[in-house]
């Protein structure tokens, strides 16, 4: 595994590629405003492996009482001519790490040449890719018991998170996706479940939260974990609105393998979430998936309607 150093820039990135058993993974940092970091990740076939790492952007938001605009700037690393004034605006800014993964059901139930061991050895690996990112929130899809409920995160070393859990189960199958967020992070609803009711069912989980520090313009954020079907969202969308309620209009926040390039985000978006139009997707680099010679997908992406908010 090599991960990428952080640059003398707090906007810029190094996307990610997706390998191995076509797994994806993705570590994005999310600053409110927002500044953005990627790590990349070569892993080989079996799955723990199984997948690619990204580091995505983080979004910044400004801090502040809540309904003042946010005020958007790119924000170089502090250099020791800057003054106090100049450094005591970075601090303004409030940083959130990200990072998710789509390790798809094959290794969870050990399917499709993934061996028996896939789903422990992909367990500890994003518990420790999500630690070594420093991330605030994780997400993971089709990290699995069986094909819909999704493993739990916090007796695998993400002890003293909170976990929430979008389960859709459909007969014998199904799918999964589910968050977390770190110590500090205050869950006020939560909720999941299906995208659709048919055969491209896939799954999603979202929460109302609380950040450990305020975001300009957002008492609370609305935070979703998705994996989009292949062809179109029918299901959800109430069910985020029941747990969201006004914060879907500018305070939301998504991340997973949305199945589409950026271009295709945002009918995807406004079917599931609503709101504002998101005021970035990123990235729109391939991220899917082993053998690349035979697979080819632009998926993985972390997208926000916070005002100001870029990558």
């Amino acid at each position: 595994l090599t991960l990428s150093a952080w640059t003398s820039c707090h906007i810029c990135a190094v996307f990610p590629t997706r390998t191995a058993m076509s797994m994806t993974r993705a570590s994005i940092t999310v600053l409110l405003f927002l500044a953005v970091h990627r790590a990349v990740a070569s892993n080989t076939t079996e799955a723990i492996a199984a997948g690619s790492q990204a580091a995505p952007t983080a979004s910044l938001l400004r801090k502040g009482a809540s309904g003042q605009p946010i005020v958007t700037a790119a924000v170089p690393a502090p250099s020791l001519g800057q003054s106090v004034s100049e450094v005591s605006s970075l601090e303004a800014s409030v940083q959130v790490s990200t990072f998710f993964w789509n390790v798809h059901w094959q290794c969870s139930v050990a399917a499709s040449g993934a061996s028996g061991a896939c789903k422990s050895r992909a367990t500890n690996r994003f518990v420790e890719l999500a630690r070594g990112a420093g991330a605030d929130i994780v997400a993971s899809v089709e990290l699995s018991d069986g094909m819909s409920q999704p493993v739990d995160l916090t007796s695998h070393g993400l002890e003293g998170w909170s976990q929430v859990d979008g389960s859709c189960a459909r007969g014998s199958g199904g799918d999964s996706a589910a968050l977390a967020f770190a110590p500090g992070w205050n869950v006020l609803s939560s909720g999941g479940g299906c995208l659709r009711d048919d055969w491209d069912t896939r799954a999603m989980a979202v929460a109302r939260v609380v950040p450990p520090s305020p975001v300009q313009g957002c008492s609370s954020l609305c935070v979703v974990a998705i994996h989009a079907p292949h062809s179109s969202i029918t299901a959800g969308h109430e069910e985020i609105a029941r747990v969201c309620g006004d914060d879907v209009q500018q305070c939301g926040l998504a991340m997973g393998d949305w199945n589409v390039p950026a271009e295709g985000v945002h009918s995807l978006w406004s079917s599931l979430i609503g709101g504002a139009t998101p005021s970035f997707v990123h990235p729109n680099e391939r991220t899917c998936c082993f053998p690349e010679g035979q697979n080819y997908g632009v998926y993985d992406h972390l997208v926000s309607n916070i005002p100001g908010s870029q990558a």
